[in-house]
């Protein structure tokens, strides 16, 4: 079965549409980020922007936060003169004890909010994504639609962006001390594999 991101990705936008509860800040391009990975032989910087307090997630319909999932966008800057996919695109949190977590889909996100007991007990550990389709929580669906990824290529001298949620409810905090984004499977236009990115998540991010 393959499970690359073109798979979450459709089970995103089979959600209803539905107006965006607010507006997240502008995303830029990846080089204006701390937290970036640029491949200048390559064309492609990725960034990665953590919405880890409540006054930069208020755009949501749901407090993700409160049930330990942090809302991280992902910013891929294309620089290069041909198309880049991300079809088969793995994005993981890693942690600074090497737990890696990928990305929740939105059924994941739904069993986390609505886990009977102490929302924070339990870590989901499925491999991501999964093509399950829609969630039950229309919220979560729209939160999704509006706020994830609208595409998997990205066009030369063009920026693609969009929040994935990562279930971090275990871990040791403070959360992002340490810990890094890792994505591979980032491929150019003839299907060949460009080099891992490799994300330090520890510095002041450059974007308000």
């Amino acid at each position: 079965m393959k499970r690359g991101f073109a798979l979450l990705l459709a089970a995103l936008t089979l959600c209803a549409v539905a107006r965006a509860a607010g507006h997240p800040p502008d995303a830029g391009t990846a080089p204006e980020y701390a937290d970036v990975d640029m491949h200048a032989n390559e064309g492609v910087s990725i960034a990665a922007d953590p919405f880890d307090t409540e006054d930069r997630t208020h755009f949501f319909r749901l407090d993700y936060l409160k049930y330990g999932l942090m809302p991280i966008r992902i910013i891929v800057t294309n620089t290069g003169d041909r198309p880049i996919s991300l079809d088969d695109v793995r994005i993981q949190f890693i942690s600074a004890e090497d737990d890696r977590i990928p990305a929740a889909n939105p059924d994941e996100i739904d069993r986390r909010m609505n886990h009977t007991g102490n929302p924070m007990d339990k870590k989901l550990n499925v491999p991501f994504p999964l093509p399950h389709g829609k969630g039950s929580n229309q919220k979560i669906d729209d939160d999704m639609y509006d706020f994830g990824f609208p595409g998997t290529t990205v066009d030369p001298h063009k920026t693609l962006s969009g929040f994935l949620l990562y279930d971090v409810s275990t871990l040791d905090k403070p959360v992002l001390q340490g810990a890094q984004i890792y994505v591979k499977m980032v491929k150019d236009h003839d299907g060949n594999e460009l080099f891992p990115f490799t994300i330090d998540l520890n510095k002041m991010q450059a974007k308000p």
